[in-house]
């Protein structure tokens, strides 16, 4: 019977190892980038921030299916040679030594994705990300501007000027702390990038790095511009008049589109209880208008053209998107609320009249705004007023 008993037991032992033999040998024998799309998207949204980033790398079809998941904004505290990433949702605070970078001597102009566009007070560019620490360097604005009028100087003081027909204009660096009118793109697949800054409110300074098409310096495209949103080789730019001009980026030099612009004849009917304005395009293309309101009982509205009657309208839903006040474009964001969800938009201090704005009390160095309900829901932690603090969006694509 003893015998018999450890026979049975033996061929279960044996029974279970050959299946785990085989199991082994079947799962290395699937093809892991071809797995089911919903399956892949419910294993990455369960996955925490840096591990789903660091997933979609694994391949094309992985990479594919992480652009379909919902994205949601970090923020970032600048201080000294470190950084503070925080992730809301996860509430999880990670520090970045960013090597030997000096963050209080930069002025952070506009993000994509990982990525920063920062400038010295030598007027000096350059891409960082905030992950990596990796830098790409923005040619100089000495070097050439295309066939333009146009050219940069730099005295003994090292103060840079904007010469135009023999006329000099100071460019400051505190130019870019109090206008942060700028824009920036990267595709992190092949580093192909492209920045835009205004100066003076009435020149864009753009660059475009395409690989393996040499370098076409900097360009100048001379227009008003009060604000400005880049999406799909097109940068949108409010003007002063309140009208959107769309310069196409698809070849060497911005081009003025006039065929297929229907803003040119709809002016935005601004308001004087409009206390801040900034240009956004949907995931759709159409371009949107977020206004911070001086209202007591609204603090944001959003709104976009109606084609069929020619007037802007306000938007009371943004579907399954959500944006960052002065981003440009908006993401898909999560459908559940954890503090940050679709529908939302998230803003600075300085992006909203306070209730109290004629006093010194201040909520907190961020929020976020509920379209739904109107409700604001601040954000208190690394609150630090000495600091540079910024939104961001990890892996916008």
């Amino acid at each position: 019977m003893m015998v018999k008993m450890f026979t049975q037991e033996t061929k279960a032992l044996a029974s279970r190892s050959l299946q785990n033999i085989q199991y082994t040998i079947m799962s290395r024998n699937v093809d892991w980038s071809k797995l089911c799309p919903d399956l892949l998207r419910s294993i990455f949204e369960s996955l925490s921030s840096l591990d789903f980033h660091r997933a979609k790398t694994v391949c094309s079809n992985w990479y594919a299916v992480s652009r379909t998941c919902p994205l949601y904004p970090w923020r970032i505290v600048l201080q000294g040679q470190n950084s503070l990433l925080y992730d809301p949702i996860q509430d999880k605070v990670y520090h970045k030594n960013l090597l030997g970078i000096d963050l209080s001597e930069v002025h952070c102009l506009a993000s994509y994705s990982n990525w920063l566009l920062l400038v010295n007070p030598c007027l000096h560019f350059h891409l960082l990300n905030v992950f990596t620490s990796e830098t790409i360097s923005v040619p100089s604005l000495d070097s050439s501007l295309g066939d333009s009028p146009y050219r940069f100087v730099r005295n003994d003081l090292f103060e840079c000027f904007l010469e135009l027909y023999g006329t000099k204009f100071l460019v400051n660096w505190d130019d870019f702390k109090f206008s942060k009118t700028a824009v920036l793109w990267i595709n992190e697949k092949n580093g192909d990038f492209v920045v835009a800054w205004t100066i003076k409110q009435f020149y864009i300074f753009s660059y475009k790095k395409i690989a393996n098409d040499g370098d076409k310096g900097w360009r100048i495209t001379c227009t008003q511009c009060e604000d400005m949103a880049y999406k799909d080789n097109k940068l949108y730019v409010y003007t002063f008049d309140h009208y959107i001009n769309v310069l196409d980026f698809s070849g060497d030099c911005p081009k003025d589109t006039i065929e297929g612009n229907h803003y040119l004849n709809h002016p935005f009917p601004f308001v004087d209880t409009i206390y801040k304005m900034r240009i956004v395009i949907a995931n759709s293309g159409e371009v949107l208008i977020v206004l911070s309101l001086k209202e007591l009982n609204r603090k944001f509205c959003i709104c976009k053209l109606n084609l069929e009657v020619g007037e802007w309208e306000r938007v009371e839903s943004l579907g399954d998107e959500m944006l960052i006040f002065g981003h440009g474009v908006t993401i898909r964001g999560p459908v559940k609320d954890r503090g940050i969800k679709s529908g939302s938009i998230c803003f600075l201090d300085d992006d909203h009249l306070s209730d109290n704005y004629l006093g010194t009390r201040r909520e907190a160095s961020s929020g976020v705004f509920d379209l739904a309900t109107r409700t604001i829901t601040w954000h208190t932690r690394l609150d630090d007023w000495s600091s540079k603090i910024y939104w961001f969006v990890p892996g916008q694509t």
